[in-house]
């Protein structure tokens, strides 16, 4: 099984609510990803619109690997215990994460976002 969902809290030192107000119904996100600015715990001076999202059966002891499509930066690595949340800098809404987990896989459709322009 791959099961999402929204993190709670802060991740690499922003607050969820500042990045994004999404829900995940089944393979499908739908809401808002906030532009933020000044994102240094995700790299250096990052700024753009991002996805967090939790993936349980990693937070639970398995690994789980990902790819984003059509990244612009790293867009594939695994996730497990240590390290359950992801973090991905969305530029399109037609790019798909896939989550693999053993035999399961789980492509998640983005196409329900609405990315926030960076505000003047």
């Amino acid at each position: 099984m791959v099961t999402i969902k929204v993190p709670t809290g802060e991740v690499y030192g922003k607050s969820v609510s500042d990045l994004q107000e999404v829900e995940f119904e089944d393979n499908k996100a739908t809401g808002t990803l906030n532009y933020v600015t000044d994102y240094n715990k995700f790299e250096k001076g990052a700024e753009g619109n991002f996805l967090a999202i939790e993936v349980e059966e990693a937070k639970n002891g398995d690994t789980v690997s990902f790819e984003l499509s059509d990244s612009q930066k790293k867009g594939t690595g695994t996730l497990n215990s240590k390290d359950y949340l992801l973090v991905c800098k969305i530029h399109d809404k037609s790019q798909t994460i896939t989550l693999k987990n053993g035999e399961t896989t789980k492509v998640l459709d983005l196409t329900g976002l609405t990315l926030s322009p960076k505000s003047e």
